[in-house]
């Protein structure tokens, strides 16, 4: 509904899920980049924002929306309150529609120090009128782990007629997913401190925050250990996006087999480890620059860093640095 011509733009952070990419592209809109800054833990920068509509406008691209992914995929950043409050008037300055992805607000790995706050929360607290479209789902947390699939959106300051037209839009789907539904439901109704199933729940629930956030913890710490990478320690979501330097015989390799870069390493700890992980280009990234995503998922976390060890020690022996 957002995508009104072809000259229609969605502001999207780099790196970014590349789900938006794709989505764009299906409904013949443009994305409109803007890069996050991985010096300050992958922070969003407002004014990188500022001169991603500079730009856009200077190419006859019409901004419609502002994409917020809060905690961050593939990076795992999270917003602060000032920073939130900021973005929100971005979007009443520019009247911007705010898409807040916030679908692993429940992956913290640092509570304390890097709490979720919602955008609808800093939206009424500010009492602003910008339309906001909040994101939610089970296969991100502990009762989907990202297998199971259901989900909702949440619309804030949009008008009736509008939310009307979405309703219509979504009822065209006869068969609704019915256990995605009851995942949703057990989602934004959890069991309540003093019913049966409290203490159960909330005792693997915290387990599995718990080892996420270990896991997390090992991987990038080990990660920072290696000649050139460099690896944000995610507070949230599942992911880490280490940053690989790569030598320019490497480059050279990867370019000979018709491979970008990172593709042609990712490809190569697949072939000598098993372990399959996401080239930063797919993601999006800084022009000479790469990384890939990696999870926290799995568990044996010190077998598989031990392999990443392995496999990139043999890598610089080969290629440098």
């Amino acid at each position: 509904m957002l995508i009104s011509s072809p000259t229609s733009g969605v502001l999207i952070p780099i790196p970014q899920y590349p789900l938006y990419t794709a989505t764009l592209a299906q409904h013949n809109g443009r994305p409109i980049p803007y890069y996050l800054d991985e010096s300050k833990g992958w922070a969003t920068s407002v004014h990188e924002i500022e001169l991603a509509l500079e730009q856009a406008h200077k190419v006859g691209t019409v901004p419609k929306a502002l994409v917020i992914i809060n905690p961050g995929n593939p990076t795992g950043a999270l917003l602060d309150e000032e920073t939130m409050i900021q973005l929100v008037h971005i979007c009443e300055k520019y009247s911007l529609v705010l898409l807040a992805d916030e679908v692993y607000q429940n992956n913290l790995h640092k509570r304390e120090q890097f709490p979720f706050t919602s955008f609808k929360k800093v939206v009424r607290k500010l009492d602003s009128h910008v339309a906001l479209v909040s994101f939610h789902s089970i296969s991100k947390g502990v009762s989907g782990e990202c297998g199971r699939r259901g989900g909702y959106f949440e619309c804030t300051n949009i008008s009736e007629p509008v939310v009307s037209l979405i309703y219509k839009m979504v009822s065209v789907g006869l068969c609704p997913p019915l256990s995605g539904q009851i995942g949703v439901d057990t989602m934004v109704r959890p069991p309540k401190e003093g019913e049966e199933s409290y203490a159960l729940w909330r005792k693997e629930t915290d387990a599995t925050h718990a080892a996420l956030a270990q896991r997390t913890n090992v991987m990038a710490e080990r990660l920072n250990t290696l000649p050139g990478i460099t690896c944000v320690d995610s507070p949230g979501a599942l992911y880490l996006f280490p940053k690989i330097t790569l030598s320019q015989k490497a480059q050279d390799a990867a370019r000979e087999a018709g491979k970008e870069p990172d593709v042609f390493y990712s490809l190569a700890l697949l072939d000598a480890t098993g372990i399959c992980v996401v080239p930063g280009s797919g993601f999006g990234q800084k022009a000479d620059e790469w990384h890939y995503r990696l999870t926290c998922l799995c568990p044996g976390v010190e077998e598989y860093v031990g392999q990443l060890e392995t496999f990139h020690q043999g890598w610089v022996e080969k290629y440098g640095v």
